[in-house]
């Protein structure tokens, strides 16, 4: 395990390449506000992939929010992306036409090197296993 002051995980989120990376963050109430809020301070422009987000980034225009779930707080986004599909699709979706760059999450303490990707995993695994095919950078917290 490592652990990294803000400061740091901002500077590694600012060597993040592309002019608009994909980053899929966990939803629901499992959106990591502290890893949300270095991802605003170091990226001008990216897309956000979430499911039903409880995070409002809305105030950065550069982040387009990207879901096949709208939630509450994600209504009201001016830069939102409905992708209307099912969930069993978007793995799908991510070996093809929207590769990931970068996952944020939550995840228990490890244990025997492994760890749990707690109560919000969904659509998880597979943008994990895409970023890693595709040399991504895929931070766990």
């Amino acid at each position: 395990m490592q652990v990294l002051t803000f400061e740091e995980i901002v500077a590694r989120l600012t060597s993040l390449g592309g002019s608009e990376p994909r980053i899929v963050v966990s939803g629901n109430s499992a959106t990591p506000g502290v890893l949300m809020r270095a991802l605003t301070a170091a990226l001008e422009r990216g897309r956000i992939f979430a499911i039903n987000s409880q995070h409002n980034w809305s105030d950065h225009p550069g982040l387009i929010s990207e879901t096949p779930f709208v939630g509450t707080v994600m209504r009201h986004d001016p830069m939102l992306e409905y992708i209307p599909m099912r969930l069993s699709l978007v793995p799908r979706l991510f070996a093809t036409a929207c590769p990931v760059d970068l996952v944020l999450i939550h995840t228990s303490v490890p244990s025997n090197g492994r760890v749990s990707l707690g109560i919000e995993v969904n659509v998880l695994p597979a943008a994990i296993e895409q970023a890693g095919r595709a040399k991504g950078l895929w931070s766990p917290n």
